[in-house]
């Protein structure tokens, strides 16, 4: 969840081993244990909620953002599996809302260019 909205859902093992969104993989990469050796932090400031970014609410955060990201809120998409992997063990139920999931039919032309992203204030960040 980010920003009041659920971006992926799925069993948890499959989830935190192979995860869809790009805020689950940075939030994941921002864990620490003992064997950590630097920090890892998502640049930007958490959104407003109050008056949230358009579309999607990370794309200001987002390492992965494209132009669609900031025009078009994201359609969750299913992340299919083969046909073994969606039995009762599998992860058939799991969702994204990411553009980078497509639907491809939904972009647009130039959709899918990076997104040029200003540099945020120093501060914004405290």
């Amino acid at each position: 969840m980010y920003a009041g909205q659920i971006v992926e859902e799925g069993e948890a093992r499959h989830v935190f081993a192979q995860p869809a969104h790009p805020y689950t993989r940075e939030l994941l990469r921002s864990t620490i244990s003992l064997s950590t050796t630097g920090l890892h932090y998502i640049p930007g400031a958490p959104p407003n909620l109050v008056d949230p970014p358009p579309a999607c609410r990370f794309h200001p955060r987002c390492p992965n953002a494209m132009r669609i990201c900031a025009q078009r809120e994201p359609i969750e998409v299913a992340l299919g599996g083969s046909a073994t992997e969606t039995g009762a063990g599998g992860h058939a139920r799991d969702r994204v809302s990411c553009w980078l999931h497509g639907p491809g039919s939904e972009l647009s032309a130039g959709g899918t260019e990076p997104l040029r992203r200003e540099e945020i204030a120093v501060a914004e960040e405290a």
